[in-house]
């Protein structure tokens, strides 16, 4: 059904060169129209520049093909002085209003008026546009124009990148107002928006042109802007750059000493921001941060300005206990640092990330299969960050209530919630928390052994598109490898051991380390390497005991079911991995309950292949005997297939009766169809 469109069709024949003519009533003759249709190759652009020659002169252009002369020859030389020099000027602008044009022009020092040239410009000219106020050139003009506009001297073009500069940052429109000014190299001026903006516009995808900005500002300019070294410096940590922030801390240090027009107070509050900054050079280490956030309470008389209250205090991270559990067998200590150390940090930052302690226990309480305490706790979580519009807080909660909901059976709240909380964080413009909210679906998915309702940048494995900060990063790259595990992909996820490995050691993210383990434990299993999966489990299981962490092992139980069968004979795990059972046994039960009524026609239940086939068998009420007969396979094989079939689906009791529920169950998928 695909019609095709090739490079032909985009070409005027003759005839339609004669037919546009008419239209434009062109007196040209029947010799010159086919001289043009030869001439132009039946290009639509020359056709048209062609056209506006003859209107002009009677004749056609000369015989270049070469597009920039003709726009150049057509659309410029014909121009009075001031017209021509307008539309140099303006095309430095992606796009532009009447009252942007205006502005720019008003700084060229002549007499015209703006809004009589653009008129007279864009009029009967296909090459300006006109769409909702806002003016735009095709992009061959443009590059014309731009092309004119680097042979101006030198002196002229950073006028006018500082004016256009200028024009950004008046109407608060920052991203554009700093690469305006980076194309003037007005440091000044890139130091002032970064000190109005406060860093807060810039996302990863700048990092790199940031480096560069004040990498290149003399010293001497720096040292004039003290305000500006603050807000940079936090976000030199955000862009996991901290030997710059350390430089711009002894640059502040030095500018406040030189510094003779600042009061003492203003010097204090400076030096309150920087310690704020700096604390982050700490993170993940709770109370060592919290030592600067203390000094800076003695220091700052306001809120710093070295935060956004309005950013993600998570660094749009989807836990806090993952961010924030840097030490084996202190979690319990951690959590008590976290209630008596935010206080501080929320003293200076005007509540920023209130709330967050109590996620930190409600996520400790449900990783230790605490459910009633981890819900109280996340309850009084929600309630704290809304009082502050916490929103990266709000969001590692609703994802442990999600998770909740999960062991519950509840798929409908699942889905009702990520809906609901996608359409706040639209509405309140926290936009890098849609990255967030994606990995919590990635997440959910990959639990649920259902990876195709992954969003699609992560399912193709685009991790570098998010917006997230580099502290969140090991997260992400932790609940891709479940993705992998649910997708099959054993190999890669192994591939990744290394790099993993290098990125969670960063920052000591014992939780994702933790996980790592495990994912690569169920990844050897699958292509047949049993001791190294073995030897994988133990490593996870002695990083999770001192903290007593139950639910990674029981959210993967699907994959490692053997080795920890094979290790529970060992003594120092056999109590743990009874427990861990235990919980995986509620885990299974809310996905089943899930399945069968969300996604029957699909439902396997989290069953290999072949414990699929074993288990359609057996709810056709077939014996072990007339089973291991049918498949060929030893009948102690099929009761251990069986066995792992029931533990999956969440099945118990008598013999007769998990034979019974498995008929319910399948027939009541669909399965059997």
């Amino acid at each position: 059904m695909l019609g095709e469109i090739s490079v032909y069709d985009l070409r005027l024949n003759t005839k339609e060169v004669h037919d546009y003519a008419k239209r434009c009533e062109i007196k040209a003759s029947t010799q010159e129209l086919d001289e043009l249709a030869t001439l132009s190759e039946g290009w639509f652009s020359i056709i048209y520049l062609n056209f506006k020659s003859y209107q002009l002169n009677g004749r056609w252009l000369s015989s270049t093909t070469d597009i920039f002369s003709l726009i150049n020859e057509v659309l410029l030389e014909p121009l009075s002085e001031d017209e021509r020099e307008f539309l140099i000027l303006i095309g430095i602008c992606n796009e532009f209003s009447k009252e942007q044009a205006a502005y720019l022009w008003a700084g060229s020092d002549r007499d015209s008026d703006s809004e009589e040239l653009l008129n007279s410009l864009s009029k009967n000219n296909a090459f300006i546009t006109r769409t909702d106020n806002l003016y735009r050139f095709h992009h061959m003009l443009q590059q014309c124009t731009r092309y004119h506009f680097s042979q101006k001297p030198l002196d002229y073009q950073q006028k006018s990148y500082t004016r256009l500069g200028d024009w950004f940052m008046n109407e608060e429109n920052y991203i554009p107002a700093y690469y305006s000014y980076a194309k003037a190299e007005n440091f000044e001026r890139i130091l002032s928006c970064l000190e109005k903006d406060r860093a807060k516009s810039l996302n990863s995808e700048h990092a790199k042109d940031f480096f560069s900005w004040i990498g290149n500002c003399p010293e001497e300019i720096l040292l004039q802007n003290p305000n500006a070294l603050t807000a940079c410096m936090v976000k030199m940590f955000a862009f996991n750059n901290i030997a710059e922030l350390k430089r711009l801390k002894s640059l502040l240090l030095k500018s406040l000493e030189m510094n003779k027009t600042l009061s003492n107070e203003e010097k204090n509050n400076l030096m309150g921001d920087a310690e704020i900054s700096e604390s982050f050079t700490a993170y993940n280490n709770i109370s060592a941060m919290s030592a600067y956030h203390r000094r800076a309470c003695t220091l700052l008389g306001r809120a710093t300005y070295s935060i956004d209250q309005k950013g993600a205090w998570t660094f749009s991270a989807p836990s806090i206990l993952m961010m924030y559990h840097r030490a084996v067998g202190f979690a319990d200590a951690e959590n008590e640092e976290m209630k008596e150390c935010m206080p501080y940090y929320y003293q200076v930052s005007n509540g920023h990330g209130n709330g967050s302690e109590y996620v930190f226990a409600a996520e400790l309480h449900y990783e230790r299969g605490e459910f009633i305490d981890a819900d109280i706790s996340n309850k009084v979580a929600m309630s704290a960050a809304k009082r502050k519009n916490q929103f990266s807080v709000m969001l590692t909660s609703e994802f442990l209530n999600m998770r909740l909901e999960l062991l519950r059976g509840d798929y409908g709240k699942v889905k009702k919630s990520m809906l609901s909380f996608r359409e706040l964080l639209r509405k309140e413009k926290q936009y890098t928390l849609l990255n967030t909210l994606d990995i919590c679906q990635m997440f959910i998915a990959s639990s649920l052994n259902r990876p195709q309702d992954t969003p699609g940048w992560l399912s193709e494995g685009r991790l570098s598109d998010t917006l997230m900060m580099f502290p969140a990063i090991p997260m992400l790259h932790t609940y891709y490898n479940q993705l992998l595990l649910a997708k099959g992909e054993y190999t890669a996820l192994i591939a990744r051991k290394e790099e993993c490995h290098r990125l969670y050691g960063i920052f000591s993210n014992v939780l994702c380390i933790l996980w790592l383990h495990i994912q690569l434990a169920a990844a050897f299993e699958k292509i047949g390497r049993a001791e190294d999966a073995i030897n994988e489990l133990k490593i996870a299981l002695n990083l999770a005991m001192p903290d007593n962490f139950l639910m990674p092992f029981a959210e993967n139980e699907d994959y490692i079911s053997k080795q920890l069968t094979e290790l529970k004979r060992e003594e120092e795990y056999s109590d743990y991995i009874d427990r861990i059972f235990e919980l995986s046994g509620l885990v299974q039960t809310g996905r089943v309950k899930i399945i069968s009524k969300h996604f029957q026609k699909h439902a396997d239940y989290g069953l290999s292949e072949r414990e699929l086939e074993i288990a359609k068998l057996a709810a056709l009420r077939m014996t072990v005997s007339e089973i291991a007969n049918k498949l060929h396979l030893s009948e102690g094989t099929v009761r251990n297939h069986l066995s792992r079939v029931f533990s999956k689906v969440g099945v118990s009791g008598t013999k007769k009766n998990k034979r019974l529920e498995l008929e319910k169950l399948f027939k009541g998928s669909g399965i059997n169809n």
